[in-house]
């Protein structure tokens, strides 16, 4: 499985991707010319490269070609578990403006805006918060207590925009 990730992840590359549709439509361009009569090909010079590399120019178009439907695929399963990974990330964060502790910990928050915050390091609703990109550390470094550690602690943009909207509606 981790070699399949690996190489739908090469093929993922916006460069590879362009190598392959170049491959794919020069291929396909290169079969397009069989079915012109032999006095074009002639003219084009392209009847003794088809007559050696024919098959080649078929291995080319059919293995770029699969790659592509493999990409395609791999790139429309990503998107569906990236469309599913943020309905899931949405209804966490709003299952955290429901619970009331949660609540609480905003609001301090908010109405000590813009400021930081000293919350428990330790605490699961500091935590889960942090977790679904409702607040975030205000440092990399702070002292603590070691008794009640606490740090600081600020709004992230989408949770202050929220309790906006929620304190004007009251």
């Amino acid at each position: 499985m981790k070699v399949l990730d690996k190489f739908v992840d090469v093929l993922g590359k916006p460069i590879n991707f362009n190598f392959l549709m170049a491959s794919f439509l020069t291929s396909l361009f290169l079969l397009a010319t069989n079915f012109l009569p032999v006095q074009y090909l002639n003219k084009l010079h392209l009847e003794v490269f088809l007559d050696k590399y024919n098959y080649v120019v078929i291995i080319v178009f059919f293995v770029s070609f699969f790659l592509l439907v493999i990409h395609f695929t791999a790139r429309r399963s990503k998107k569906k578990e990236d469309a599913a990974f943020n309905k899931f990330y949405s209804e966490k964060q709003d299952d955290m403006f429901q619970d009331y502790q949660s609540l609480e910990i905003l609001e301090e928050l908010y109405r000590e805006h813009p400021d930081a915050v000293r919350l428990p390091m330790y605490n699961q609703k500091v935590k889960l918060l942090e977790q679904y990109g409702l607040i975030t550390k205000a440092s990399s470094q702070a002292i603590v207590n070691m008794r009640r550690p606490t740090f600081p602690y600020i709004l992230q943009p989408i949770a202050e925009d929220r309790l906006k909207k929620m304190h004007s509606e009251n």
